[in-house]
């Protein structure tokens, strides 16, 4: 069972289907595998509402002399699959499934799959029917790359780029000059679309580096500048994690104009992992890239040490520090918000910390909205204030269904129009719960109450 892990951990990300296939190879050469209202404002604090299994046997080795013949206790169809109670059993008897199948056969079972999507349009496709076409895509590119790319819609979406970035990076972890190839066709009418053309080519160049990293980049270097800045975008990414001053150094070597981009994705992984060496390249920079790098440090640097990341920023020069203090507290209000409010709290108003009262307001208001309620009514009056109103007004309304708490609040934001949406936003969810109350709470303080079927959402 373990040896399916790879492939439900790909069945995330777009890396996907090149996983699986990479596994589904392993397996054939190894056979089986066994509050308190705000001082002097009309505010209230927040309510408290909160108030037998098939297990099918699956073999993953191809049976060529039987014909690819199935077991008799494994799955015969798709439906069967999704059935099956057990999640991990279920990727690995799709996995399975899927290895079994001859090249002939995998076009009928995507087209039933598109077509029980088409069913529901509008509605999510489910993780596992996600993965079974991920597997069926990666699996035709294996045994004919020509049917596979042929079968791929030029139409728009996220659909279309993702079967295409199945696809193209199930054929790069085989033949990476191909699918390059491929991305070179000025008449393929996938690639007209620019920002699919960038991520394809990211895609190939992510697989191509893990094979070679030199002819990947020498690749790069001769693509069009559209496409050459996702090429980098995947080489390096791939690169930074295993080396992020090799990435690093890639990266300076770029054109200018390639560069901004790739800097800040190098400094933030390279700040998860080791945020000294991080902030220490990033001060080694100029101009505007310091700039961008060392705030993209900082912020990785928040989301695995925040109170290390704010204490760094406390001793920036005073100019500098505004900067940084959103990605610090937006991240630190996701693990501790009562610790990143008493950092905050100290920070000069400024467009940094307004920005981060509406995050910090939400995460702390889910999380023990009387405390949350509380320290807010302390704040001086202001953009920070009205921006952390805002966030617990959106907790209040969404999270604990409280919208006449929410709406309360929302009446002591200073900006008008902000004052004014937010009021229609939290009265329109008030309404739909109680119209009445709303419609009276609306009279009293001299607003008119939303259109049945506005704000709240």
């Amino acid at each position: 069972m373990n040896k399916v892990f790879p492939a439900l951990t790909a069945a995330l990300v777009l890396s996907l289907a090149v996983n699986a296939w990479q596994f589904s190879q392993r397996s054939d050469e190894s056979g089986d595998s066994s509050g308190n209202p705000p001082r002097a404002r009309t505010g209230s604090a927040l309510r408290d509402n909160g108030s037998t299994n098939t297990k099918p046997v699956a073999s993953n080795r191809r049976d060529h002399g039987k014909d690819n013949e199935k077991d008799a206790t494994s799955p015969r169809s798709l439906s069967e699959i999704l059935a099956i109670p057990n999640p991990l059993e279920r990727y690995e008897a799709a996995l399975a499934f899927v290895n079994n199948l001859r090249a002939d056969e995998i076009e009928g079972y995507l087209k039933e799959l598109r077509a029980g999507s088409d069913k529901g349009k509008g509605k999510m496709m489910s993780p596992e029917t996600n993965f079974l076409r991920n597997l069926l895509l990666a699996k035709w590119t294996q045994e004919d790359p020509d049917a596979a790319l042929a079968n791929l819609s030029p139409a728009g979406g996220k659909q279309a780029y993702s079967d295409a970035g199945t696809v193209l990076g199930t054929l790069a972890a085989m033949d990476p000059a191909r699918a390059a190839a491929w991305l070179s066709d000025s008449d393929n009418p996938i690639l007209r679309q620019p920002w699919m053309s960038d991520l394809l080519t990211q895609s190939v160049a992510e697989q191509w580096a893990r094979q070679d990293p030199d002819a990947a980049l020498a690749w790069a270097a001769n693509l069009d500048p559209d496409q050459r800045a996702g090429a980098y975008s995947g080489i390096i990414s791939n690169i930074l994690a295993s080396d992020p001053q090799r990435a690093a150094a890639l990266a300076m070597n770029l054109d200018a104009a390639d560069r901004p981009k790739l800097l800040g994705e190098i400094a933030e992984a390279w700040a998860r992992r080791d945020p000294a060496e991080a902030v220490a390249w990033a001060n080694s920079l100029t101009g505007g890239d310091r700039e961008d790098s060392l705030q993209e440090a900082v912020g990785g640097w928040a989301t695995t040490d925040p109170s290390k990341a704010a204490a760094y920023v406390d001793q920036l020069p005073a100019e500098e520090r505004p900067g940084y203090v959103l990605d610090v507290a937006r991240n630190w209000a996701e693990q501790a918000p009562a610790d990143a409010a008493a950092w905050l709290g100290n920070q000069p108003e400024g467009d940094g910390r307004a920005a981060a009262m509406g995050s910090l307001m939400w995460h702390w208001t889910t999380a023990d909205p009387e405390a949350a309620a509380t320290w807010l009514g302390e704040q001086p009056a202001g953009p920070s204030y009205d921006n952390g109103v805002t966030g617990l007004a959106k907790a209040a309304t969404h999270a604990y269904d409280d919208p006449s708490t929410a709406v309360n609040w929302a009446s002591t934001i200073e900006n008008q129009d902000l004052r004014n949406r937010m009021t229609q936003h939290t009265l329109g969810a008030w309404r739909r719960q109680n119209e009445g109350a709303a419609q009276a709470w609306a009279n009293e303080n001299g607003v008119a109450l939303p259109e049945a079927g506005r704000g709240g959402k």
